[in-house]
């Protein structure tokens, strides 16, 4: 078992690899680092691993063309699931277009952090990578995206966790359903 600093136990279970999806904005980096600290665990962010694996900058990954983003997320996800557990990471939301993708997340525990269309569009921003391709029409691409990849990330996750505004409280909630299954 894993002691957690606020008295909570983490039953052991397989696969130890957590993996967080969702569409950018969702709060993967902000519910993954406390998910990561209360199980006293490796927190591997997405963004920041592309960077090293790339020897890119942010903004140079925030300028590549989508297709070219999309590779770089898609093999980020595999060197991701193939580390040694136990590790909470993010997904970029992009990961779930691709077949071979799903097929990687089944071997681990993927989170779908699920929020309603209106939080995308207003939690995204225009900054960060994968945001500055669909400046022309930010809503409509972003719109599009949730109504396609929406369905496959349930049908995809573990476990479905729809976020209040409180990243802490969410991380509590996916903590119990960890204990609980």
């Amino acid at each position: 078992m894993v002691t957690i600093s606020d008295g909570f136990r983490l039953k052991w279970f397989t696969p130890q690899k957590i993996v967080l999806i969702g569409p950018m904005g969702a709060g993967k980096t902000t519910i993954g680092r406390i998910l990561a600290e209360r199980l006293d665990w490796t927190y591997i962010d997405n963004d920041s691993e592309m960077s090293l694996l790339t020897g890119l900058t942010r903004d140079q990954l925030a300028t590549l063309p989508v297709e070219e983003l999309h590779q770089l997320e898609s093999q980020y996800l595999e060197d991701l699931c193939e580390r040694p557990a136990p590790f909470v990471g993010g997904a970029a939301g992009s990961v779930v277009d691709y077949v071979k993708n799903i097929e990687i997340l089944k071997a681990v525990m993927p989170i779908y952090l699920r929020i309603p269309l209106d939080e995308v569009v207003l939690r995204a921003g225009a900054v960060g990578i994968g945001r500055g391709n669909i400046l022309t029409d930010f809503e409509g691409v972003l719109t599009s995206r949730f109504q396609r990849r929406d369905p496959i990330y349930k049908a995809v996750a573990k476990f479905v966790l729809e976020l209040s505004d409180n990243p802490l409280e969410d991380s509590a909630r996916i903590l119990f359903y960890l204990e609980n299954k």
